[in-house]
């Protein structure tokens, strides 16, 4: 599609938002980790605007496994000590979720020690012994506020914990522009602002990493990852079968990727419950919607974020957070409404089975008569049904064979990396 609704920077500020909103700390390090290797290649005068973007991009989310690791919130103890189950996650989504996945073992052995990597494969070396470098200079300056890591640390494990040549590649970097003064007045921020403003990620590559951070927040339940394929799959299927125009597919597209993000705050418990929602436990769950929206507001277009925080509305003003009426929703915004009704009435859920083809259109059709929901995208979906779950189902196969890749490769290669622990 040649219409962009979402730019190269705002991929970065919506991966940004949501890591701050799991836990500041683990979106603070990430940030000053990739803005140190960032500054670490460019000091070397031999890299493309474009490959500096996208070994910064790595390093900004080199810890997107904590996602799925459930750190409960003690960072430095997982980025110093139980390192290799989000080191492992963050390996396997960049590598089957992401345009990096040929790069992914620059995640996977960044806390490997220096003198453990010998006679180990990667083609990136390099890029992973200064990426495990910043990572320790960002662990360094946390620690050695308290105390607890020597003063001497650098010099004491040159090329054992980190490699020497990244130690002298971060002095040079340091010399040159200033990185750890840039650190402590907060001028970092905007020097990454720059750099992911003045590339442009083609649009395959923008998607990808978006979905991966979907993935990653949905790991945590196999339905919840199918939820979110389902109503993304659904709404451009209905808005190509009412023949919407280019801008309005990509709306629906990020829109219904983007809509249930906010649960990234909401508990397994919940998210999970294998019974009906108790008042106060469904006003938590009710509250994703809002927390969507302090992700996405700000970062991405007013219409994308419409797009994605309207989908519990109703036409007749029953739904939420903010009981809007028909005339206040634009087409886009009650074709993912649909979207998210078909997939939670065709999916299994912790809380009931699949309906069959004929309930779910009986429910929606009895919505739609009774003015709740978009009567055109429900009939749309009643005359199409067939077609588009099949649409569906294709992609449900692909999707389910790269989550059970991923948890059959976490456990193999968790194996073979307790001999490091």
């Amino acid at each position: 599609m040649a219409v962009k609704v979402i730019r190269s920077r705002e991929v970065y500020n919506i991966i940004r938002k949501t890591l701050e909103i799991m836990d500041d700390k683990v979106m603070k390090h990430c940030e000053i980790t990739g803005y140190i290797l960032y500054k670490m290649l460019e000091a070397e005068n031999m890299y493309t605007k474009d490959e500096l973007a996208e070994y910064t991009m790595m390093g900004l989310v080199h810890d997107i496994g904590l996602i799925k690791t459930a750190y409960k919130k003690n960072l430095t103890e997982h980025i110093t000590k139980k390192v290799w189950a989000h080191s492992i996650y963050g390996y396997l989504f960049l590598k089957y979720l992401t345009p990096l996945g040929d790069k992914a073992q620059i995640v996977l052995y960044h806390h490997l020690d220096y003198d453990k990597t010998h006679g180990i494969p990667n083609e990136f070396w390099k890029i992973t012994h200064y990426l495990a470098l910043a990572d320790k200079m960002d662990i360094y300056m946390r620690m050695n506020d308290d105390g607890s890591m020597e003063q001497d640390y650098f010099e004491r494990y040159r090329n054992i914990k980190f490699s020497e040549k990244a130690l002298k590649a971060f002095y040079r970097a340091n010399s040159r522009f200033n990185i750890m003064d840039k650190l402590q007045d907060g001028s970092y921020v905007e020097e990454l602002n720059t750099l992911l403003s003045s590339v442009t990620f083609s649009e395959e590559y923008k998607r990808d990493y978006l979905q991966m951070l979907i993935y990653a927040i949905d790991f945590r339940s196999e339905q919840t990852v199918l939820h979110t394929l389902a109503t993304r799959i659904f709404a451009v299927e209905i808005g190509k079968l009412m023949g919407m125009e280019e801008t309005d597919q990509q709306l629906l597209y990020y829109g219904a990727l983007l809509h249930d993000i906010g649960k990234i705050a909401i508990p397994l418990s919940i998210l999970e419950a294998p019974r009906r929602l108790t008042d106060k436990e469904m006003r938590i769950m009710r509250a994703h919607v809002q927390l969507t929206e302090m992700i996405l507001n700000g970062v991405i277009t007013d219409e994308v974020l419409q797009a994605a925080i309207r989908h519990h509305e109703k036409l007749d003003g029953t739904g939420y957070p903010r009981g809007l009426k028909d005339e206040d929703l634009t087409q886009v915004q009650k074709v993912i409404a649909v979207a998210d009704i078909l997939s939670a009435l065709y999916g299994k859920r912790s809380y009931k089975e699949a309906f069959d083809s004929e309930k779910v259109k009986s429910i929606m059709r009895s919505d739609a008569e009774n003015g709740k929901i978009c009567f055109e995208a429900t009939n749309i979906v009643i005359n199409n049904f067939d077609e588009i779950i099949k649409s569906y189902e294709l992609q449900r196969e692909e999707a389910l064979g790269i989550y059970e890749i991923i948890l059959a490769q976490y456990e193999e290669i968790y194996e073979r990396f307790k001999r490091f622990e």
